[in-house]
Order: C-alpha cells, then structure tokens, then sequence
C-alpha cells in the first residue's frame, strides 16, 4: 500500500512537470508573437512616417518654387528627434516660349526619414514663368510663376 502511494506522487509531479513544461513553451511562444507584431507595427509606422515627412518637404519646395524667384537651395528639416526630411533641387536652362514667359525643367529629389527608414521620391517638374503682364499696351514686370506639370519618376 506504501508503495502505490508513493508511485501515485512521482506520477502526479512528473505530470504536473509535463503540464508546467507544455505550459511555458505556449507562454514563451506567445510572448514572441507579441513582441514581433509590436516590432511590426512599429516598423510600419516609421516607413508611413518616412512618406509623410517625404511630403512635408515636397509641398514645401512647391511653395518655395511658386513663392520665390529661382529657388534653388536645398532643404533640410529636423521635425522631431528621429525624423526629418530633405529636398535637393536643380533647374535646367529655361527656354523662352514667348514674349516674357520662360519655362523650365526642375528635378526634385525629396527623402523623408523616419527612425531606421529613408524614403526617396524624385519629381521632374514643368515650371512657367510670366515676367510681363499686357495691361493697356504696357508691359510690367509681374513674375508670375506656375507649375504646369509634376511627374513622380520614382519612389
């Protein structure tokens, strides 16, 4: 009697062993599917972070195209501590196409980062520019510049 008891405890701990083993190993496993969905999830918000800064700096160059006579520097923001974004920019010689109105060729490079992300957009823009307003017979100086076309090259 002394002896089925006792194989009936080494019975019960091996089996509660077995359960408490079996049970780790699903808790592990579940807990790295977690911490890899997170890693997921964080790793999409960064490469859709990386295309709206891209954008931050794309609509600013247009403003600063449309805005500002002959803008050529290049731009370099710093949103937040692991996000920025870049836009390097180069005219072509401009054709002149009538009387005062010149049009041009720009390229556009536009890099959005966001932590481990870069995304880069090229853009080859169709600018128009307007020196001369007819008023009356009279010509005056006016600068009007628009963008007559955006081509996306690349992304």
């Amino acid at each position: 009697m002394i002896k089925n008891k006792k194989n009936q405890g080494f019975i019960a701990i091996l089996s509660l062993l077995i359960i408490a083993t079996i049970s780790m190993i699903i808790a592990m496993t579940l807990l790295k599917d977690g911490v890899d969905n997170a890693s997921l999830s964080l790793q999409s918000i960064h490469y859709a972070n990386a295309k709206l800064n891209s954008v931050i700096c794309f609509e600013d160059s247009l403003i600063r195209i449309k805005t500002e006579d002959q803008f050529s520097r290049n731009l370099n923001y710093e949103i937040e501590t692991g996000q920025s974004c870049s836009s390097i920019i180069q005219w072509y010689t401009p054709q002149q196409t009538g009387t005062g109105i010149q049009e041009t060729l720009v390229d556009l490079e536009v890099r959005g980062i966001s932590g481990n992300f870069t995304r880069i957009f090229n853009y080859a823009l169709k600018i128009k520019r307007f020196d001369v307003n007819h008023i009356d017979g009279t010509l005056e100086y006016v600068n009007e510049i628009d963008i007559i076309s955006i081509e996306e090259l690349s992304s």
